[in-house]
């Protein structure tokens, strides 16, 4: 018979063989989480960057890794408001390796909805921030500009001071701030896109929402003639949109891929209106644009309170549409909501 303290001896060289294997597992699971949030969301096939002026794979790797940090951070602080300085350190750091125009770009009206179009909406702050809305001026687009720098009044730079998401912000707050960068064209370039009820029944809300992406990027590069090599565009959510994509297919017999010059960077952001500066700005454009369009919707159709549920899939919405019915060209009638109503 095995004496009692020998027993005892066993189990407890046991439990601590259990207890290191434990802590082994746990030491390895908790590297590999930290490894793959800190890589960014989709190093996608669609970024378009000029292999003659292409940055480092040094430079690239330090951007995404940042990018994925400030996501990590930013899943515990979801909708909640960022110091301007935060939201403007990704773009600063951008600026620091060449990128001169960094653009940004969300949507609004999208999976939440069954009616009205989805509008999409790019930013680009034009000339380069001296500080960080401090006492901000703007300087020339050329070194060799004769022209004075830009000031920005401070009661303009109070109300920037505000930008975040838009989901956090007033719908005062959010007038405000679009009202200042429509202001200074000359300072923050817009462009918006949007694809209406009917296309997305035709093509998907995800393919029209990209299409979207692709056209209002595409759009504010082309009217202000940026250079491709000095632009980065960043935009919300977890794919990029393939720009230039007619182009690519009218011109495929006559240009190799490694030939195409309309090529920049364009990667996807996941939460990017709550941790970047310029996506932030074009979520409350897409909103106000999308607003103002949901309204004049009302205003034809008052009898569906567009004006209160903005074409969402409210309660008192569905409501409305066991009552009335789905309006032609404006609810979206592929979505399970809307179908056979």
């Amino acid at each position: 018979m095995t004496p009692p303290f020998r027993t005892q001896t066993s189990f407890i060289a046991l439990l601590n063989i259990i207890i290191i294997i434990i802590i082994i597992v746990t030491i390895i699971v908790s590297n590999h989480d930290a490894a793959a949030s800190a890589t960014f969301v989709g190093s996608s096939s669609c970024s378009f960057v000029s292999k003659r002026n292409k940055p480092s794979i040094h430079h690239q790797d330090h951007i995404m890794t940042m990018m994925g940090k400030r996501y990590q951070g930013s899943k515990s602080n979801n909708k909640k408001k960022q110091s301007i300085e935060s939201l403007l350190e990704l773009e600063t750091d951008l600026h620091d390796r060449g990128y001169k125009y960094v653009i940004g770009s969300d949507d609004s009206g999208g999976a939440g909805c069954i009616a009205g179009p989805v509008v999409v909406a790019s930013c680009c702050v034009l000339r380069p921030y001296s500080s960080l809305f401090s006492d901000i001026i703007i300087s020339p687009l050329t070194e060799s500009s004769t022209e004075s720098d830009i000031k920005i009044p401070q009661s303009d730079i109070d109300t920037l001071s505000q930008v975040n998401d838009c989901k956090v912000l007033t719908t005062t707050q959010r007038q405000e701030v679009y009202d200042v960068i429509t202001r200074h064209r000359e300072v923050f370039a817009i462009t918006t896109a949007e694809r209406s009820a009917s296309q997305i029944d035709d093509l998907n809300l995800l393919r029209a929402t990209q299409q979207a992406f692709a056209e209002s990027i595409e759009t504010l590069v082309e009217q202000h003639e940026l250079p491709y090599e000095k632009c980065y565009a960043i935009v919300d959510g977890n794919i990029s949109p393939k720009l230039y994509a007619d182009l690519r297919e009218e011109e495929s017999d006559m240009l190799t891929q490694q030939a195409f010059t309309k090529r920049f960077s364009v990667r996807p952001y996941v939460n990017g209106d709550a941790n970047v500066f310029v996506v932030a700005l074009a979520s409350i454009v897409a909103r106000i644009t999308r607003d103002h369009m949901m309204r004049e919707v009302h205003d034809l159709h008052p009898e569906y309170n567009f004006d209160i549920n903005n074409g969402y899939g409210s309660k008192s919405h569905i409501e409305i549409l066991h009552r009335l019915g789905s309006l032609e060209g404006v609810h979206r009638r592929t979505f399970k909501q809307v179908a056979g109503r």
